[in-house]
């Protein structure tokens, strides 16, 4: 087999490069991951002492994503698992049986387990960072570089893989920046326009040049790997069009967000329809600000019950799923013991930019709208003035402003 046949154009004259460090960055699509495996796949195969340790962040990643891309790559070139090689689970770990050499896999979440990956016998002459944006920072990696490379008197690579983060203050792109004046660095920089087309099908090129002309800033990021930087609006508001739907809704989705002493409770009711679009179809809001008496998880339960039962019965559909924040225990509680209906608590996790990432990807397909009526122009007010906090950005770690906005007078939402 030819390697210039499985290795996208772009990669040709680095393939074999064994600089220290080789940062692959770009877009969607741009083949980085599976260059980076085949890589490891070829030189594990051809070299006589050469081993590999694959790292992600999360363990529990590992099986699914790299694991599966270096056996496609040994596949590529020709080897047959349980002949040529042997892959293990438990501890997750490839063994090529005429080299002798291995391919590890490990989690940084549990960095001592690392350490043991260490072979006296045969050394660890590649190390690949996949995902570095999951990474915590530049120390991390320096000091699992300085672990590896004990023992390599020839040649060592670091291999790094990921798609930029749009805020160019995220440590990341900060230390791209940093790397890239070194001689011992190789940067690439890639995107999928230069991938054969065959290879990422036809469904991939389509919703890419559908992104390109609904939102072309985040096409620029998600698919060329730019970084656009993050602007102070977290929404395009562009993107929120009102739209009543076109065909039956087939089940309906609820989603609270429970408030406290000062904070709104909302419950926002999203329907699926046979158009094949998503709708928000109705708010259910109430605000304690300025109230000298609050509501209690019994008068809230009741009157999301209430909402829920009339979006049922105004869009004769059934209920999907049902879910609120995993913080929230007293509303959950009380919705239980009142109405024995078991709401779905969803951890939203540390990283508030990733999971806010999840919506506007979501939003971008082009595929949700809002039905027009009076309850839901909160919902829109609120989206359109989603802030980033003030100085956050510039310091590497966004964080969405929370603090309720003021309602004008004039406007009269559901149950406030």
């Amino acid at each position: 087999m030819r390697l210039s046949d499985e290795i996208a154009p772009h990669f040709h004259n680095t393939f074999k490069s064994k600089k220290p460090h080789q940062i692959d960055k770009g877009g969607r699509g741009s083949t980085k991951t599976s260059k980076n495996a085949l890589k490891i796949a070829y030189h594990i195969v051809k070299e006589p002492d050469c081993s590999a340790a694959v790292l992600r962040k999360y363990k529990n990643t590992l099986r699914n994503s790299v694991f599966k891309e270096i056996k496609r790559a040994l596949g590529r070139l020709g080897l047959v698992e349980d002949i040529d090689y042997i892959a293990n689970v438990s501890p997750m770990e490839i063994k090529i049986l005429t080299t002798g050499n291995k391919v590890y896999f490990a989690g940084m979440d549990n960095y001592e387990k690392i350490k043991g990956l260490i072979d006296e016998d045969r050394p660890i002459k590649i190390v690949w960072f996949e995902e570095l944006t999951e990474f915590d920072g530049e120390e991390e990696l320096q000091q699992t570089t300085a672990t590896f490379t004990r023992g390599n008197d020839d040649w060592f690579i670091n291999l790094y893989s990921y798609n930029p983060p749009k805020n160019k203050y995220d440590w990341v792109n900060d230390f791209e920046s940093k790397m890239s004046s070194r001689d011992d660095v190789l940067v690439t920089h890639s995107d999928y326009r230069n991938v054969p087309r065959e290879w990422l099908g036809r469904m991939f090129t389509e919703e890419a040049e559908r992104l390109e002309r609904t939102d072309e800033k985040r096409y620029r990021w998600i698919y060329l790997g730019e970084v656009i930087g993050i602007d102070g609006l977290i929404y395009n508001p562009d993107l929120i069009k009102y739209k009543n739907p076109e065909g039956k809704i087939i089940y309906v989705d609820f989603s609270i967000d429970a408030g406290h002493q000062t904070s709104a409770t909302i419950c926002g009711a999203y329907g699926f329809s046979t158009d094949g679009n998503w709708y928000r179809l109705d708010t259910y809001y109430y605000s304690p600000k300025e109230r000298s008496v609050k509501k209690s998880p019994s008068e809230l339960a009741k009157e999301i019950f209430d909402f829920r039962l009339k979006m049922i019965q105004e869009y004769q559909a059934n209920v999907d799923q049902e879910t609120i924040d995993c913080a929230e225990g007293a509303l959950r509680n009380q919705f239980f013991k009142d109405y024995g209906i078991r709401l779905n608590p969803v951890n939203k996790g540390t990283n508030k930019e990733q999971l806010i990432e999840y919506s506007i990807d979501f939003i971008s397909k082009g595929r949700f709208y809002v039905v027009e009526n009076n309850n839901n122009k909160i919902f829109v007010k609120e989206l359109k003035n989603y802030l980033w906090k003030k100085d956050s950005v510039e310091k590497g770690k966004p964080e969405p402003d929370k603090m309720e906005k003021q309602i004008p007078s004039d406007e009269v939402y559901y149950n406030t």
